[in-house]
């Protein structure tokens, strides 16, 4: 009989019986870890953005005034030039002969003025003495009045050929930068029509006209003041920025320093100019450019753009309750400030909102709740 097998049979019994001792029983998962801050409450300013179109202060059209053939252009194309700098020169010649003529008729009037002046003084004294009438000292006087008249005429002849001449030499009315030239030398301008010879726009400062519709005018009512005046004074003026085509901001802040004293009846809006100084003349006449106007916001309530969420309902975001239950939150959004959203209503001071493992957080499930990072901390200071 083999005395074996009731042993190795108790050491399989035993070996079953220690497999059983204990049972496997299922260890839920620890709640998630998410990151939450309250919103920031401050102070701040945002800009309300309206296109504008830039445009030089001081605009002059180089015509020529008199007619003649263009005998010389005394400047090189695009470059600045300084008031009264000559940039046309006209052929003088016949306005200078006109001048001499009119000088001319102008002494024989003084010299026929000097002889009626004798004349009448004979006939006086022959008057006294009965030696000619009465009649004859009236016609005298007449010749010298005459004269007188046509002394005046000269002048005025004078100051007419004088001033042709002077337009013969066409000067910069402005300092600023000039255009090409329209006509070469040689050809004829002038005549019925005054020949456009170049465009001359002033750099510095520039003005940047844009339209405020009614609605946002109301809402800087206090800042532009009324509508009845044209001109706002020193003290009033608002600073504004300007957003060029590339979103980067000029560096120079401008002044609103004109608003229009009625509403454009077709587009409802109000005409509005804000001027800013040029001094690397890296702004031009004809760019566009957005109007930056402030806005300023008290104890407005900020939180981190990438905290908002969006679905078919609209926009919202993720807060834990003291319980450490996670809820959602349907928000009125207002316009983004930095990396930060301005928040209108949705959301209490003091909600614990989720700025980090929104991936892992849903809307009916706990969480555990940790402070914001250094490196969080500090960005979203900087944003604040």
């Amino acid at each position: 009989m083999n005395t074996r097998l009731p042993s190795i049979a108790v050491t399989i019994l035993c070996l079953l019986g220690s497999g059983c001792g204990s049972r496997n029983t299922f260890q839920p998962p620890p709640p998630p870890e998410v990151t939450t801050a309250p919103p920031a409450i401050e102070d701040i300013t945002i800009y309300q953005k309206f296109s504008g179109r830039l445009e030089a202060v001081e605009t002059v059209e180089i015509r020529a005034r008199v007619r003649g053939y263009l005998e010389e252009v005394t400047f090189e194309d695009g470059q600045q030039v300084e008031a009264g700098e000559v940039l046309f020169v006209i052929e003088k010649e016949p306005y200078e002969a006109a001048l001499k003529s009119a000088e001319s008729q102008l002494a024989r009037a003084q010299a026929n003025h000097k002889l009626a002046d004798a004349a009448l003084e004979r006939k006086k004294r022959a008057f006294a003495n009965q030696a000619v009438s009465e009649l004859d000292v009236l016609s005298a006087e007449a010749d010298l009045e005459a004269t007188a008249a046509a002394i005046q005429g000269g002048e005025a002849a004078v100051s007419v050929a004088k001033l042709d001449l002077s337009y013969a030499t066409v000067t910069a009315p402005i300092s600023g930068k000039i255009s090409e030239h329209y006509v070469s030398s040689g050809n004829l301008v002038g005549g019925a029509e005054s020949t456009l010879l170049a465009l001359l726009v002033s750099e510095d400062p520039v003005n940047c006209y844009f339209s405020v519709d009614e609605r946002s005018l109301i809402n800087f009512a206090h800042k532009l003041g009324e509508i009845e005046p044209i001109k706002i004074a020193d003290e009033e003026k608002i600073p504004v920025k300007v957003e060029l085509a590339d979103g980067t901001i000029y560096p120079h802040d401008g002044v609103i320093d004109y608003v229009d004293n009625t509403f454009d009846a077709q587009t409802g809006t109000l005409n509005v100019r804000a001027r800013f100084e040029n001094p690397k003349k890296m702004l031009r006449s004809g760019m566009f450019g957005k109007i930056m106007l402030p806005i300023e916001l008290e104890q407005a309530m900020l939180i981190p753009e990438l905290s908002i969420q969006k679905d078919m309902v609209g926009s919202y975001i993720l807060v834990v309750t003291p319980e450490n239950m996670v809820e959602s939150r349907y928000l009125e959004l207002g316009p983004r400030y930095e990396d930060l959203r301005i928040i209108k209503s949705g959301l209490e001071n003091d909600e614990q909102v989720i700025i980090q493992g929104l991936q892992r957080a849903r809307p009916g499930i706990e969480v555990q709740t940790g402070s914001p990072s250094s490196d969080s901390t500090a960005a979203t200071e900087k944003d604040s």
